[in-house]
């Protein structure tokens, strides 16, 4: 039988797609539930969900995101200047108070238009998509996505097999079943070595994201990594790997964005980062001999 914690993952996420499977369309679709709910799970619940809550604050349900922090209000309704979700979402990439943090992808401005407005229409949870006609969409239109992985749902069973057995997450991106798979370890760190990675050699083409900060990966870890070939976004801060093991990393032709803050990559690991050749941001704050490093634009 699985852990308490484990159900209760279980159930929170059977819960979210029955929600949005039995969720009507267009206008009787809350804007909450279109746009802002996926905006904060795919941006924010890893640091401020059920396993893990910085600062006091959740960010997984309505009632959580309007409870605020330790600090107080995160969500002033109508003033979105004055709100400090807003402001933090809002930041300077290299601000320390940056929301999401630690050199997580950043929202978008069409994601972070869809917040302003939500909060200036008063952040309710029953208005509907239909009342904010200025809200952007958010993404590729349907008509002419691309897939970014193989549609995951057919392996479903072995998904769930797999997170029970290793403690991790591989949670959907999108509603999108071709957006592919989060490898989320924040809950379980530790758990998050290198045999468990290459344990994930069976989904290795469905994962597009891998947060694996402060894990105990080595570079060993790192050459099962190179077999996920539809990585966009991996964070590798406070890891134990090294400036040699990024060599496994030169397969990782569509890899976008990597974090290598506080890691031991040297400058030669940097360099190696860097000829990948869809990279267009890299972090290195503490590496050694490296005060932050950004690839180019």
């Amino acid at each position: 039988m699985p852990s308490s914690p484990e159900l209760s993952r279980v159930r929170r996420r059977l819960a979210l797609a029955l929600l949005l499977a039995t969720a009507p369309l267009g206008a009787e679709t809350t804007f909450y539930q279109d746009r802002i709910g996926p905006i904060l799970e795919r941006h924010c619940v890893v640091c401020h969900g059920p396993e893990k809550q910085k600062a006091g604050l959740r960010l997984d349900s309505f009632a959580w995101v309007m409870k605020g922090a330790e600090s107080g209000a995160m969500v002033l309704p109508g003033n979105a200047a004055g709100s400090e979700l807003h402001r933090r979402i809002t930041l300077p990439a290299t601000d320390e108070e940056v929301m999401p943090s630690e050199g997580k992808p950043l929202l978008s401005r069409e994601e972070i238009r869809n917040v302003e407005l939500w909060i200036l229409g008063g952040a309710s949870a029953t208005k509907l998509v239909a009342e904010f006609p200025g809200a952007p969409a958010i993404g590729r239109p349907k008509a002419a996505a691309v897939a970014l992985a193989p549609d995951w749902r057919p392996r479903a069973d072995e998904i769930r097999r797999l997170e029970a057995e290793l403690g991790v997450r591989l949670v959907p991106r999108s509603q999108q079943p071709g957006d592919g798979l989060i490898l989320r370890t924040a809950g379980s760190p530790r758990r998050a070595d290198d045999a468990a990675l290459a344990r994930l050699d069976p989904v290795a083409e469905l994962i597009v994201e891998a947060e694996l900060a402060r894990t105990p990966v080595t570079d060993a870890g790192l050459a099962a990594v190179g077999r996920w070939t539809n990585l966009r976004s991996l964070d590798l801060s406070r890891a134990k790997v090294s400036g040699s093991g990024i060599a496994a990393l030169a397969g990782l032709s569509r890899l976008e964005a990597l974090n290598l803050t506080d890691s031991a990559v040297d400058a030669g690991g940097i360099e190696r980062a860097r000829a990948l050749p869809a990279l267009r941001r890299l972090w290195a704050f503490g590496a050694p001999g490296m005060a932050a490093a950004e690839a180019r634009p």
